[in-house]
């Protein structure tokens, strides 16, 4: 008859060879360890959290900018997981209280080609309401940290004055509520300013150059609304540390009927290929792929 010693001997030899193997073998929970799923554990991240993961950033739109649509998309870079699996999602909370109570509406988002996580408001948020928003990163029935929160206020709380224009000046009039222009078609003007040599003096990329500055002011005189993206999301780091003014190859529109300087309500617009580089007259649009924000870049 085996002994009873022997037996605890065996299967304490049988539970270290798995935990041996487990480990050679790299298998890592997503989880903390004292916080597995269903067991109650204590939280792994000081504001309860219990998954691995860092907390996404909330991008656009900007904090606290107005005149947002009713139903906006809500951007940010995901979180990132030290072991991604394929059922980790990411959830967005929208509020009308920075604590969050009560929520006003949640869901979950979608990753885009540009690796960025975007959520359509599924339900139109009231005019002139003003919503704080925030997302996390969840894996079954476990969660990561909040991102950074960010407000925006929806569209109708402020009639803006009407736009001034120089005599002479055209300007397109303003869409009807709820509406916004379309993109003019300007590929026959910016094909007059095929020579770019001096669009990136001393390889800045991101401040206003003479070639740039003769297009804008060529766009403007068909109409006003044409100005800068002032490439909000790009910092001095960027940009051989000087500060950013405007993309150096990129045109606004403001579509929506809030004055130009700081509108978020924007199409945007590539109009160089390689810029830096060996420049080329292009035409490609973005609007919707990064934040934009229009400025004149202290010019008008």
């Amino acid at each position: 008859m085996m002994s009873t010693a022997h037996l605890k001997g065996a299967a304490f030899a049988a539970l270290c060879a798995f935990t041996l193997a487990a480990c050679e073998s790299g298998m890592q929970p997503l989880t903390s360890p004292s916080a597995v799923a269903g067991n109650g554990g204590a939280a792994s991240n000081p504001d309860g959290s219990t998954l691995k993961v860092t907390a996404p950033v909330a991008i656009f739109p900007l904090n606290g900018a107005t005149g947002v649509t009713v139903k906006p998309t809500l951007s940010a870079q995901p979180g990132v997981g030290r072991f991604e699996k394929p059922s980790m999602t990411h959830r967005y909370q929208l509020s009308t209280a920075e604590t969050f109570d009560p929520i006003l509406q949640t869901g979950i988002g979608a990753l885009d080609s540009q690796l960025i996580m975007r959520f359509v408001v599924p339900t139109a948020i009231a005019t002139g309401t003003k919503v704080f928003w925030r997302v996390r990163v969840e894996y079954e029935d476990q969660f990561g940290p909040w991102s950074n929160v960010l407000s925006f206020t929806t569209t109708g709380t402020v009639i803006p004055p009407p736009q001034t224009l120089a005599p002479g000046e055209k300007r397109t009039p303003n869409p009807a509520a709820g509406q916004q222009l379309p993109l003019p078609d300007m590929r026959g003007e910016l094909a007059k300013f095929g020579d770019a040599r001096d669009s990136c003096p001393a390889g800045i990329k991101y401040v206003p150059n003479p070639w740039q500055n003769r297009v804008i002011d060529h766009f403007r005189t068909f109409d006003t609304r044409w100005g800068y993206n002032a490439k909000p999301t790009r910092t001095a780091a960027d940009n051989n540390g000087t500060p950013v003014v405007a993309a150096g190859d990129e045109a606004a529109y403001n579509f929506g009927s809030q004055n130009d300087e700081g509108t978020t309500q924007v199409h945007l617009v590539d109009m160089l290929v390689q810029h830096c580089g060996n420049p080329t007259i292009g035409w490609r649009v973005f609007t919707g792929e990064e934040p934009g924000r229009w400025t004149g870049a202290g010019r008008f």
